[in-house]
């Protein structure tokens, strides 16, 4: 009999606001959380996942349950974790349930050491990027709103891709001059307070691209996350070949595209743990992409601070951090990821991913 035992529960987050994108609206998730204890220790990960990538709460349970009872037997190490993970052919796989399982075992690990992660895998600090904060599509009245209230950070990230995006733009720029970074979904940090765009694939063609970025340049935005649809890789090459902002992939990037390709269409790789599906494979993807120029953002999907601990602890590795998916949540279940002054995600002291139910 295996003395790892692993359990789940479903729970909803809440959204502060309903929360709108190029593609949808949302006012709650449900995600799932993982427990897996042996020896004494619990170590808790988190799934989030997404339809956009044809993941639901089923499936994440429908993965759960077809591991075997001695799947985590003989693990000593979180790669062969990984491995295992990608070998298991008892059901398709399903990204966000595999993040949360490698986040537990990696949680449970450091508890059953006594120390942080971080620290178990060599790093000096706690401390990661800054992370910006998101702005959801809404009148331009209450996305002014939203910015007031959101006064205390450093860095917006404005979702955009409807057919009214300049005058929202222009709203925003009416009750705060802070550079934009701009996320046309499918990110990032700067010493100068940028705003980032993010149209999550709400621009369609390569004229319309060009016409909202030369509009964007002159209102000082940083990046713009994922211009274009994921489909249009050819188109985004010449993109980028044009434009004045950097441009950041999401949506392009699941995990297995080729690297080569993506560092021709964009300047900027955003990593999501529920999308690549292992905290491992996202150090080993960072290092590959260094290597061709890319810089590193660590994004996230709506989520608990949970889930944005693991991505923490990425992202001391990335340049940049959009890790507010637990400030966008009125329930959090758990703390222990906190943010610093500046609004850097700032990891705890305490063993595995330090964090604690509320």
């Amino acid at each position: 009999m295996s003395r790892f035992k692993l359990e789940w529960k479903s729970r909803k987050l809440t959204l502060r606001n309903v929360f709108t994108i190029s593609r949808s609206s949302r006012s709650h998730v449900e995600n799932i959380f993982v427990h897996l204890s042996a020896d004494g220790f619990t170590g808790y990960g988190e799934a989030s996942p997404n339809s956009r990538y044809d993941e639901y709460p089923e499936s994440v349970v429908a993965y759960l349950e077809s591991l075997p009872d001695d799947f985590f037997d003989d693990i000593e190490q979180a790669e062969t974790l990984t491995t295992r993970l990608d070998d298991h052919k008892g059901h398709k796989p399903v990204q966000s349930a595999k993040a949360a399982i490698e986040m537990a075992w990696l949680d449970w690990w450091g508890k059953s050491q006594g120390q942080p992660v971080w620290r178990l895998w060599g790093h000096d600090s706690p401390v990661g990027p800054i992370t910006s904060y998101t702005i959801g599509i809404d009148s331009p009245e209450k996305m002014q709103q939203k910015i007031r209230e959101a006064s205390q950070y450093p860095v917006y990230k404005i979702k955009l891709g409807t057919d009214h995006d300049r005058e929202l733009i222009a709203a925003i720029r009416e009750v705060t001059d802070k550079p934009i970074r701009v996320d046309a979904n499918e990110g990032w940090t700067s010493i100068d307070q940028p705003i980032r765009v993010d149209a999550n694939e709400g621009w369609t063609s390569i004229d319309q691209a060009k016409k909202e970025i030369a509009y964007l340049a002159d209102q000082n935005v940083e990046l713009i996350e994922q211009p274009m649809p994921a489909a249009m890789l050819d188109e985004m090459k010449q993109l980028k070949s044009w434009s004045p902002i950097q441009l950041c992939a999401d949506e392009s990037f699941e995990g297995d595209e080729k690297l080569e390709d993506l560092s021709q269409a964009f300047d900027v790789l955003n990593i999501k743990l529920m999308k690549i599906g292992s905290v491992v494979k996202a150090r080993q993807v960072i290092q590959q992409a260094r290597q061709l120029g890319l810089h590193i953002m660590i994004g996230c999907m709506i989520e608990s601070s949970l889930a944005n601990a693991a991505g923490a602890l990425v992202a001391l590795e990335a340049q940049y951090a959009d890790l507010d998916g637990h400030l966008l949540i009125g329930n959090d279940p758990f703390s222990g990821l906190n943010l610093n002054e500046d609004k850097n995600v700032v990891l705890s002291d305490a063993p595995g991913l330090g964090m604690r139910f509320v």
